[in-house]
């Protein structure tokens, strides 16, 4: 008879995501793992399977709970084009805070992993199109409100716009400057005009 599981499987992949965040995925180790994790290696293989599949399923946490947040923002009432602004304004704000310097987590496996591991780049793309889709409702939204350009097209739009919050959090990681956040925030929301 197997031996009921004694730990909390989210909150192990959760510690495994904070492991990966900070130290990126070639440099962590299953050492790493486990001592994060809380878990003997009989436990994580009998759970997990490998330190890839953990990986794999760290991205998948990673969508259900922190790109879900900023799905969930297209549902809220305050005007389409003041939301986007928001979601630009906070990105550069946690930048600066302290451990903001370690970016998006889809961001980091994308430009660590996704050339060599299929797996890991679809999990990233489908999240990175989790985001577009929300920019693209919140275009759309903010066309039919007045707020937003309504000759440009919705879809290219947000994909820029998924591509300039997503670039702000890469090359912001070497200088988090205030002054350059701002520029990339401001210039960025122009192609709203």
């Amino acid at each position: 008879m197997a031996r009921p599981r004694e730990f909390d499987k989210t909150e192990a992949l959760s510690k495994a995501m904070d492991v990966f965040w900070t130290k990126g995925y070639e440099a962590t180790s299953l050492c790493d793992l486990l001592a994060a994790m809380g878990l003997s290696r009989s436990s994580f293989y009998d759970t997990f399977g490998s330190k890839h599949e953990v990986f794999l399923d760290t991205i998948t946490y990673y969508k259900k709970t922190r790109t879900s947040q900023v799905t969930g923002i297209a549902k809220l009432e305050s005007p389409a084009r003041k939301l986007i602004e928001s979601l630009f304004e906070r990105a550069a704000s946690r930048i600066c805070e302290e451990g903001g310097q370690r970016g998006c987590y889809l961001n980091n496996c994308c430009v660590e992993v996704a050339l060599h591991d299929p797996k890991a780049a679809k999990l990233i793309d489908e999240g990175i199109g989790l985001m577009e889709d929300t920019f693209f409702s919140l275009v759309e939204r903010g066309q039919r409100e007045g707020d937003i350009v309504p000759s440009k097209d919705a879809r290219a739009l947000a994909r820029y716009l998924t591509s300039s919050l997503n670039g702000l959090m890469v090359i912001t990681k070497a200088n988090p400057d205030p002054e350059a956040l701002d520029d990339i925030v401001r210039m960025s929301l122009t192609t709203l005009d």
